[in-house]
């Protein structure tokens, strides 16, 4: 199964949905995550049918800031769980009868009210008895190596972000890609190569 992640910063131009397009085109995904969308679940159906996915969720912006989706080939067996303003949760039945809990996530922006993000991750972590994959845009990072430019990471923001990925065994699978993915391999057999 491949999972793609993008934080895509609006979908309103025709820059961006060439852009989604060729994403789409290079890495043939089964299934997206897209944050930031800055669009309507409503205006967003026509983002779905210019890239063929028609199976989805989408999420409302509120303004123009946020809005998520979560899209899927035809042929996936996906079930959504539950979702909010920085989060969909999804359960994906792969052919071999296989379940993995996958769940695109947002962070939220405000470090001072990125706890409630982390409280949404654990909500949905109690929940997990099978394979779980999380992707998206944390708004956080482990250490000031991961900073691409701006000022220093606040240390008790990085532990905090470390303490939560650590108590729910989310591993950091680090892709060539570059986009976040962590997996919690609740079963043992979880294969990079097969699982992005």
């Amino acid at each position: 199964m491949k999972f793609m992640c993008w934080n895509c910063r609006g979908l309103g131009n025709p820059a961006k949905l060439r852009e989604l397009k060729q994403l789409f085109a290079a890495s043939n995904p089964d299934l997206t995550f897209l944050s930031k969308t800055k669009m309507s679940a409503n205006d967003f159906r026509r983002v779905q049918n210019k890239c063929r996915m028609q199976n989805g969720l989408a999420v409302n912006s509120e303004g123009r800031s946020g809005g998520l989706t979560l899209m899927w080939r035809d042929g996936m067996n996906v079930s959504i769980q539950n979702y909010s303003k920085h989060h969909i949760d999804s359960m994906v039945k792969l052919e071999n009868n296989k379940i993995i809990k996958v769940t695109g996530f947002y962070g939220h922006a405000n470090p001072n009210l990125r706890s409630s993000s982390w409280d949404i991750l654990r909500r949905v972590g109690e929940s997990v008895r099978e394979e779980w994959i999380v992707g998206g845009d944390f708004n956080a990072i482990l250490n000031d190596a991961e900073k691409e430019g701006g000022r220093r990471g606040v240390r008790a923001q990085m532990n905090e972000f470390k303490e939560v990925m650590d108590k729910l065994a989310l591993v950091d699978i680090k892709p060539d890609s570059g986009w976040f993915t962590w997996v919690n391999n609740r079963s043992g057999g979880f294969d990079k190569g097969k699982n992005r």
